[in-house]
């Protein structure tokens, strides 16, 4: 090929390739754009990501959509709310160390560079914003601290622009935009550098010469740019911005002829309508309302087109005629102030975002609550207002107004609301007890309300924490609210959340009758349902083995238990469903409670068994091994001894640790077991110890232990007490510092009949005392077991000093259950 026609075609391909990449470029940023123009901030931060990486391999497209993305972050940290603003502002700064070190030598960064300092400048107009609005001193001078670092980087980045400008007309050094694109930069930085000149000076007082000597400057600065083509980009926001800074001087007429003359040049719509808010301006700072209310009147919409500065112009002339007519005590012209400045609030955030919404609000503090307002829209925003100042009663006065004004026209919708966000502040402010009465009181006040049960639940939630900070914790205003909860909504999630809750309570405070009864009342349609079968099962067993050791098991208390979890197995079969693991646990419950508490409980096991076993045979072998564990008892129950031990052997043909699992089990249920039952489960532990015992070499050293453990335990509830203390004495002598090991002899020597034995019951506990951690629970189950023995012992008034004792040091004696308990010794002590 010729070398010339290879030279023509690759200068075709790589012109096409740029023509290519700029139209393409074009249209990510009409996407981007119209993206933010919707305020769908993600999808436009997630598009401008993409493109990052998409346009490799042409820095300035490069460049531009990473511009973008600082814009983006910058837009979204502005409309965001003000607890989620700084992780937006934070990600727009991240942009530029990102991109650099992701991109090294990136010609175009200067386009980064650029758009994170106009981002840096919407931080400081935002703060100085709000410093001015709200009085808040520190936030003024902050702002005008970062007001002249933003000045100073403009103006850095100024000479940076101007440094590449030239060595792209001298040296031909490609910086990766072209002259005539550093040129137009060249322009804009210097708008923004004059933008930061008006915001430092903005950040001084109106009357001060920091001010004035600032705006004056910026008119001079801005004066060549104002001379350009429109063409040049910067010709209508320089004008924009010189009006400004007139105003701001005082000099309203050259201003506002200023602003006419803009308008007389046909600009683009949005700087028409710019240019006449600030002649709207202008009148107000004069006093001319009446001439500005004209001007507003004559239309705030050019060719289909409408404004925020101008929506905003109109809004501060409503707010100044209300502010009047409130001088002029004219309480008819008041509300019509009042009304239409809400109107235009929420005009501003419907169609341009929460950042102008806010502006206004933020104006309106101190305004909406005089006057006898009863715009209730109004109310809710300046009582925001108040809340983002963290001025907390100025801000529950104004809601508690909004409230009476939602009473007084019948809106019982907007009268709920108002309450809601009274109390959200008041917890806000750190009074949870007046946020948890204000909560109550809305949700008793609208029970029909969507969600006026979950809000009292919130009240319930917020009560607890009040709770905790009591020693010891004052529990009954919680479960109070819990009942009331349950009482009022009875159905529904945040019922069900209640009855959780209180269920939970309830069994840490030793009530576990209370405490079956609340998860008793979640349904199964309820997601907690698995969590409250589980709680059913623990708090009724507890339930069952105290009303036994009290002579108080009612029967039919325990056939409702019963017959709970069995409907749970039945609804499931009937339905043709796959056992789930709350139908096999509840078997399993089933099972447990026939055998120790109910009546007929051994065939009535069996089968519930049976039928477990036989349609699940895909279940864990933890919990067949259970379940082999409940048919040994049952058939022990019956009599059938020798096809128990036959089951035993048929698990001995699988490996010691599946024999242990069984022994496992059997000790679980030996402690929720009846006295007759235990005894039953004790014989065929033994039994399994002894077929387990020429295969213990095959076992760990701890597993050992824990079989001479249960074998001890098993012997004292097989009747052999004096064995079982024994066997345990022996553990214990190779455990010396084992405090558990230690606790266990201690309380099977407490067991003893004899006075010997209790003496030496007297002696472990005490050393159990001795190495505990004082108000732990061991240590508090030591002095109730020190207490018990003196009594056993016939010493009554050594067993009262060591009560009176505890209720002297410690009146909590160890949480409620534990007090229960101290309390329960000590009526036998008195007891004739």
């Amino acid at each position: 090929m010729n070398i010339r026609l290879f030279i023509s075609i690759c200068l075709i391909l790589i012109a096409s390739s740029s023509v290519s990449a700029q139209s393409s470029l074009e249209d990510d940023r009409k996407m981007i754009q119209g993206l933010l123009d919707r305020q769908l901030f993600e999808l436009a931060e997630r598009y401008a990501a993409q493109r990052i990486v998409a346009v490799n391999g042409f820095p300035q497209a490069q460049a531009e959509m990473a511009a973008e993305l600082v814009r983006a972050y910058t837009l979204h940290a502005l409309n965001a709310r003000s607890a989620e603003q700084e992780r937006w502002w934070n990600s727009a700064t991240a942009v530029l160390p990102q991109f650099t070190k992701q991109f090294p030598d990136q010609p175009a960064v200067v386009l980064v560079e650029v758009q994170d300092a106009l981002s840096q400048l919407a931080r400081v107009r935002l703060l100085r914003q709000e410093g001015e609005v709200l009085g808040d001193s520190e936030k003024s001078q902050e702002a005008q601290r970062q007001a002249l670092e933003t000045l100073q980087r403009f103006e850095k980045l100024e000479e940076h622009v101007n440094d590449l400008l030239r060595q792209s007309h001298t040296s031909g050094k490609s910086s990766g935009l072209t002259s005539d694109q550093l040129l137009a930069l060249s322009r804009r930085v210097t708008l923004n550098a004059i933008s930061a000149l008006e915001e430092q000076g903005l950040a001084y007082p109106a009357d001060s010469l920091d001010r004035t000597n600032s705006m004056a400057l910026a008119v001079q600065k801005v004066e060549p740019l104002t001379k350009l083509r429109p063409e040049t980009g910067v010709l209508w926001p320089s004008l924009l911005l010189e009006i400004r800074a007139l105003r701001w001087l005082g000099r309203l007429d050259q201003a506002e002829a200023k602003a006419a003359r803009l308008i007389e040049l046909a600009p683009p719509t949005q700087v028409t309508l710019a240019a006449k808010a600030e002649i709207v301006r202008a009148k107000l700072d004069r006093g001319e309302l009446q001439q500005a209310l004209q001007l507003i009147n004559q239309g705030r919409e050019l060719e289909g087109e409408t404004s925020p500065e101008l929506d905003f112009a109109c809004f501060e002339t409503y707010l100044a005629l209300w502010k009047a007519a409130e001088q002029a005590k004219q309480s008819d012209k008041i509300q019509q102030w009042q009304d239409r400045s809400a109107a235009v609030v929420k005009q501003l955030d419907q169609l341009y975002g929460p950042y102008w919404a806010r502006r206004a609000e933020q104006q309106l503090t101190g305004s909406a609550t005089s006057g006898g307002t009863q715009n209730i829209d109004l109310l809710r925003r300046t009582a925001e207002g108040y809340v983002r100042k963290k001025e907390w009663n100025e801000a529950i006065r104004t809601y508690d107004l909004a409230v009476a004004a939602a009473r007084e026209s019948l809106d019982s919708t907007g009268e709920y609301e108002m309450r809601l966000a009274a109390a959200a502040v008041a917890i806000q402010a750190g009074d949870q007890a007046k946020g948890v009465k204000r909560l109550r009181e809305a949700a008793l006040a609208f029970p029909s309300a969507d969600d006026a049960s979950l809000r009292h639940l919130t009240a319930a939630y917020y009560q607890s924490m009040i709770a905790r900070k009591s020693n010891p914790p004052d529990l009954e205003p919680y479960i109070a609210l819990l009942k009331e909860n349950l009482q009022r909504w009875p159905s529904g999630e945040p019922g069900n959340q209640a009855a959780m809750w209180l269920g939970q309570i309830e069994f840490s405070r030793g009530n576990y009758r209370d405490a079956t009864e609340a998860y008793l009342r979640v349904p199964p349609t309820s997601h907690h349902f698995a969590l409250a079968v589980d709680g059913v099962r623990q708090s009724s067993l507890k339930w069952f083995q105290d009303a036994v050791t009290r002579d108080q098991l009612v029967q039919q208390d325990v056939q409702k238990v019963i017959d709970y979890f069995e409907q749970i197995v039945l609804r499931g079969q009937s339905a043709n469903e796959e056992w789930t693991p709350t139908m096999r646990a509840s078997a399993e419950a089933a099972a447990q409670l026939w055998l120790n508490y109910g009546r007929n409980g051994y065939d009535n096991a069996r089968a519930i068994l049976e039928v477990a076993q036989r349609s699940n045979p895909e279940a864990s072998d933890g919990w067949h091994s259970r379940l082999e564990s409940l048919q040994v008892i049952a058939l022990a129950g019956l009599g059938k001894l020798n096809e128990a031990k036959a089951r035993l052997q048929k698990s001995q043909d699988d490996n010691p640790m599946s024999l242990f699992e069984v022994l496992q089990a059997l000790g679980q249920m030996s402690g929720s077991a009846s006295p007759q039952v235990r005894s039953q489960i004790a014989d065929l532990e033994l039994t399994l110890i002894g077929m387990l015992r020429p295969n213990l070499g095959q076992l760990d050293e701890q597993t050992r232990e824990v079989i001479a453990i249960q074998e001890a335990q098993a012997l004292a509830n097989s009747g052999k007490l004096e064995a079982g203390i024994q066997a345990y004495q022996q553990i214990a002598q190779q455990k010396p510092n084992d405090a558990d090991i230690q606790m266990g002899l201690a309380r099977m020597l407490s067991r003893g009949k004899t006075a010997a034995l209790q003496e030496k019951a007297l002696m472990a506990w005490r050393e159990v005392s001795r190495k505990s951690k004082s108000e732990s629970p061991n240590w508090y189950e030591a002095k109730l077991e020190i207490a018990r023995c003196h009594l056993r012992l016939g010493n009554p008034e050594e067993a009262k000093q060591v009560v009176r004792y505890l209720q002297a040091l410690y009146p909590d004696m160890g949480g409620p259950e534990m007090k229960a308990r101290f309390v329960q010794l000590m009526q036998q002590v008195t007891r004739p």
